[in-house]
């Protein structure tokens, strides 16, 4: 029993010999580097001078602690034993400031051409002109470049315009005319759905419909078209579905351009025909569907191309050719024996035509 305490004593006090020799290797390693970290911060900064630290004040006993496991008296031997390397944290040579290198700029590159809406359909190349043969020049710009559709002004004649709200309607309304027998509407319209406006023949004794003079479905957007209208209409009525506008201005046949000489354009037009004696016309159209039609001054529209019932100058043919109904590219002479207008519609805006004055030579058949 006295053997068995004497043992025990003998190990309690060797264990506090070997905490005691740790604790002392622990605060040795700390001084060697905190000397350590002293040396590499006056290495790494030599102009400025910095006070030595006064020893650490142990910690209060109220502080927190951290629990860290034991060590057994081996490890703390071995511990104790073996040098603790100081930690030296290498200063990092301050880099000198460089001053970036500006190097003279070289040519701009080139941007990207941008992609070409015509790249995919090569120009239309002209036909050579030196064989003599009659040709058309196809359209190089715009086919239908139109504006907004034109709105009457306030105490504006001869113009009528208005607006077609969501849903179907109809509107119809007298024609004021200008002076003179033959007057040449220009019609613009625009909508989201359908619109076309139609003259009507309106009297105590006659009812009638005529053919539209300008219709828009909903594939189309915008549309506008020069026609002529006669003293047997009466009105124009305005068919609608859906949100749209619409414009009719009337003019005389004074108003508008005159045909002579060499003419050349692209889709449907009315010229006026000033001459009092009978002329020919070339007439040079490529459409899918296309028409030309002489209307006498008189106002009355021949039927089938017939004469309009005004006498016919001597020395020309019984039926006159006063107009021509084609599809495709083709040439036809018409004959106007006196002054009027020619009417001429082509299938699209783009589509090209040449008209020629030239004047009558009677053939020698129909003498």
């Amino acid at each position: 029993m006295g053997f068995a305490l004497g043992c025990l004593v003998a190990a309690a006090a060797l264990w506090r010999l070997t905490v005691s020799a740790a604790r002392q290797a622990a605060g040795s390693a700390a001084r060697a580097e905190a000397a350590a970290l002293s040396a590499a911060r006056s290495d790494a900064d030599p102009v400025t001078t910095v006070a030595a630290t006064p020893a650490a004040a142990p910690v209060p006993a109220a502080a927190p602690a951290v629990a860290v496991a034991e060590p057994t008296a081996a490890e703390a031997a071995v511990a104790a034993a073996k040098p603790t390397a100081a930690k030296r944290t290498a200063a990092k040579p301050t880099a000198a400031k460089r001053t970036p290198r500006v190097e003279a700029a070289g040519p701009a590159a080139t941007p990207p051409r941008p992609r070409s809406t015509t790249d995919s359909a090569p120009a239309p190349v002209l036909p050579p002109v030196e064989d003599g043969l009659p040709r058309l020049r196809p359209a190089s710009g715009p086919s239908d470049n139109r504006g907004p559709v034109p709105r009457q002004r306030a105490g504006e004649r001869f113009h009528f315009s208005g607006r077609c709200g969501d849903g179907e309607a109809e509107y119809e309304f007298p024609i004021e005319w200008p002076e003179g027998a033959i007057t040449v509407a220009q019609i613009e319209v625009s909508t989201k759905g359908y619109l076309s406006i139609s003259p009507m023949t309106r009297t105590l004794d006659r009812v009638e419909s005529h053919s539209s003079l300008i219709y828009l479905g909903s594939s189309d957007k915008r549309k506008g078209v020069r026609t002529v209208l006669t003293h047997d209409f009466t009105h124009l009525l305005v068919d609608s579905r859906g949100i749209g506008e619409w414009s009719v201005r009337l003019y005389g046949s004074d108003e508008i351009d005159e045909l002579s000489g060499t003419m050349e354009g692209y889709g449907s037009t009315v010229l006026a025909v000033r001459q009092d004696t009978p002329v020919s016309c070339v007439t040079h159209v490529k459409s899918s569907s296309w028409s030309a039609e002489f209307i006498c001054a008189c106002g009355r529209i021949p039927e089938s191309f017939r004469k309009c019932g005004c006498p016919i100058p001597p020395g020309l043919p019984g039926s006159p050719t006063l107009g021509a109904w084609e599809s495709g590219e083709a040439l036809r002479t018409l004959l106007f024996p006196r002054a009027g207008v020619l009417k001429l519609r082509t299938g699209k805006p783009s589509d090209p035509w040449r008209l020629e004055i030239r004047p009558y030579v009677p053939d020698p058949q129909d003498s």
